[in-house]
């Protein structure tokens, strides 16, 4: 749930820059994500990964796990564990990512 949060003040905070959040949920039952969501709201997508494919292919192997991209979509950093996302300093961090004019997502 912290780790949720943060994402979502993090999202206000990047807001009008080139930022995309996308939570995947690993696994659990539709309704109790949905559940989940509709008590703690987000402004990000959730998606599901209900058989573990994508945790497989991104190698994951502990939860919460972050996996942040560059504007080309490449793995920049990685997080394993809890983080507070609207740190100052991982909010500095995060804008290097994304230099002015960038657009999240790809050229």
């Amino acid at each position: 749930m912290a780790e949720i949060a943060s994402l979502q003040r993090l999202t206000s905070i990047m807001r009008g820059q080139p930022l995309a959040v996308v939570a995947i949920d690993v696994a659990e039952i539709d309704l109790k994500v949905r559940a989940f969501f509709e008590k703690n709201p987000a402004d990000f997508a959730v998606l599901l990964d209900r058989d573990r494919a994508i945790a497989r292919s991104w190698k994951i192997s502990a939860l919460p796990s972050t996996v942040v991209l560059d504007p080309e979509l490449s793995p920049r950093l990685f997080v394993e564990g809890d983080l507070d996302w609207s740190r100052p300093d991982i909010v500095t961090t995060l804008k290097a990512l994304y230099p002015a004019g960038a657009s999240a997502g790809g050229k």
